[in-house]
């Protein structure tokens, strides 16, 4: 057998492979004796049928075997030899199907490989690094979101804004219930939630087991997914509601009442024996806030440097992308996912690997890794944050662990983690090596640029309007 290389470019080469019959003589009749031996045939003992016969029978499809595990052995040490970096494995041509039904024959091998050249020049750019400056009405505010967060719910006799109020909601006609119409008991209403202020305040100060005489339509602007929990009726029905008033019988009267800034709040929070009063509070809380807000503002370089990467720098790679589209869904048929291989986005793929390839450069350059324990600790971290959201701000150690462990599991969330923590080493790596112009900004700056999202679709809204 002989390999060379007919086509070589940047990103692709392309194997010929000659064979003979000679080449593989020997290793098919090798592998037809070892298929004989173990051969069930009728009429015959146990490996005891004809070679003939044997080859009669299994002889093409032991051929083909002999020949894909020569030609496979061939061109993997070819790969190795000539170090050469593949990007998945060597893709047959079409071709190749054809040829091997024939005693000799010339086979062709596509190689995807990654780029070898890439641009580390970032003179072109002038990034805005964030400063951060946390005030002391920032903290303020922080430290009433926390003590709300950590409310209690307790019993009051008359309806407040914030209210949860329960009880029984009748459809009416006239002054009476309606004979027939809507009725569900142990109703929860939330008067804040309402639309409508008109219909809001008919509760407010109303009390314990009076009745409220509103339209549900008008409180709630006809919101079909409020509508339906709170009435217990289907979609369909919600516009027969338009002008229908109901009583609603007050049960219960509920509401969240902030947390005291006492030393139960101060452990809860922070930790047993952490903080002891208010103003220990408010220091603990802005640093936090200041470390956390400093990291919001790496993050945000981070991003502007990775959209640059992917914008300006990663699409300058020179790869073979047909091929890869190829390999990559004939990877996903041998995983048995058919229905992901239809529907691969060839942009996006090579966008994403574009990137990917360019990032994992970068760090091998900066010399940065991604260890095992960063991954576990940025899951638990992420966990952590979580149960913070929901004012959970010193959750026992073994829960979080175990709640990171069942993420870490997916192998796909493990590795969008690693590709998350590379990206911010890289990031921290370039700040050192681009050109930057300094900001100051307090955190709502911060996050308004962090998310500027939200404003965009505000605006949008009151166009609309």
């Amino acid at each position: 057998m002989n390999i060379s290389i007919v086509e070589q470019k940047e990103g692709f080469v392309r194997l010929q492979v000659d064979v003979e019959k000679d080449n593989y003589q020997e290793a098919y009749k090798k592998e037809l004796k070892k298929v004989a031996q173990g051969a069930s045939i009728k009429g015959f003992r146990a490996g005891k049928a004809p070679v003939g016969m044997i080859e009669k029978m299994f002889g093409e499809g032991v051929r083909l075997e002999a020949i894909n595990h020569l030609v496979g052995d061939l061109v993997d040490g070819f790969i190795k030899e000539k170090e050469f970096k593949v990007i998945g494995w060597a893709i047959p041509e079409e071709s190749n199907t054809e040829e091997m039904t024939k005693d000799d024959m010339t086979l062709y091998f596509k190689l995807a490989l990654y780029p070898s050249e890439y641009d580390f020049n970032f003179d072109d750019k002038t990034f805005t690094k964030y400063e951060v400056t946390i005030t002391d009405e920032e903290v303020a505010t922080r430290l009433e979101e926390m003590q709300k967060a950590n409310a209690d719910l307790q019993e009051t006799d008359t309806v407040v804004a914030d209210a949860i109020v329960g009880g029984d909601i009748a459809e009416i006609e006239g002054d009476t219930r309606k004979e027939g119409g809507i009725l569900k008991e142990n109703v929860t209403i939330y008067p804040q939630f309402m639309k409508d202020e008109e219909e809001q305040k008919k509760f407010i100060d109303a009390g314990k087991g009076s009745v409220v005489v509103f339209n549900p339509y008008k409180a709630f602007e006809g919101n079909a997914a409020e509508l339906t929990s709170l009435l217990g009726i289907e979609k369909d029905h919600v516009e027969e509601l338009k002008d229908k008033e109901f009583s609603f019988q007050i049960e219960t009267i509920r509401h969240m009442v902030p947390a005291e800034l006492d030393q139960k709040f101060f452990d809860t929070v922070f930790g047993e024996d952490q903080v002891h009063n208010e103003e220990e509070a408010k220091t603990k809380l802005k640093e936090f806030m200041q470390s956390s807000e400093n990291g919001n503002a790496e993050y945000k370089f981070t991003q502007d440097f990775m959209e640059y990467v992917k914008e300006e720098k990663a699409p300058k790679l020179q790869l073979a992308d047909d091929l890869i589209v190829e390999w990559y869904t004939d990877n996903l048929k041998r995983n048995d996912e058919e229905e992901k291989a239809e529907k691969v986005d060839k942009e996006a793929l090579i966008s994403s690997l574009k990137r990917e390839m360019y990032v994992r450069e970068l760090a091998n350059r900066e010399e940065l890794k991604v260890s095992d324990e960063d991954i576990k600790g940025f899951a638990y971290e992420m966990i952590r944050s979580q149960f913070a959201q929901m004012g959970w701000h010193n959750p026992d150690h073994e829960i979080v662990a175990k709640y990171a462990e069942q993420q870490l599991s997916d192998s796909n969330f493990a590795y969008s983690i690693e590709m998350n923590i590379l990206e911010q080493k890289v990031g921290k790596a370039m700040l050192d090596k681009v050109k930057l112009e300094t900001k100051q900004v307090n955190a709502e700056e911060l996050h308004e640029i962090l998310n500027p999202k939200q404003e965009e679709e505000t605006a949008t809204a009151e166009e609309e309007k």
